[in-house]
């Protein structure tokens, strides 16, 4: 078998993945117990289901949700935080994130999925 069919090839203008300050690129050597460790902690960091909805979704949504916990208590977040991560924010302030999202939550079960536009005309 030859040399070319054991290495990935790279489109043209593609560069190789190989960015000195991660820490990923250069792999130290670890035990089993410690690499069963570290995959178990990424694992829970990606269960995370607060972290990972707020954090998908755009800067409307987290708009919204920070207003409302705005509500909550009065002054929490800035309007310059809009579009931050969920990890940007210390935990009294994600736990109040959570409250709101929780609250939003709320508000889906009780409305219908849709309405329609002709609902903006009332009768007589």
């Amino acid at each position: 078998m030859s040399q070319s069919h054991l290495s990935a090839s790279t489109k043209a203008g593609m560069k190789p993945f190989n960015h000195p300050a991660c820490v990923e690129a250069q792999p130290r050597k670890m035990s089993a117990d410690e690499c069963f460790s570290r995959f178990h902690q990424k694992l829970k960091e990606t269960q995370n289901g607060a972290l990972r909805n707020f954090n998908k979704l755009d800067g409307n949504f987290k708009f919204v949700v920070m207003t409302l916990a705005n509500r909550m208590e009065p002054g929490t977040f800035k309007s310059e935080e809009v579009g931050k991560p969920f990890e940007y924010f210390e935990q009294p302030r994600r736990l109040l994130l959570i409250k709101a999202m929780n609250e939003i939550t709320r508000w889906g079960e009780i409305l219908p999925r849709r309405f329609s536009h002709h609902e903006s005309f009332l009768p007589g």
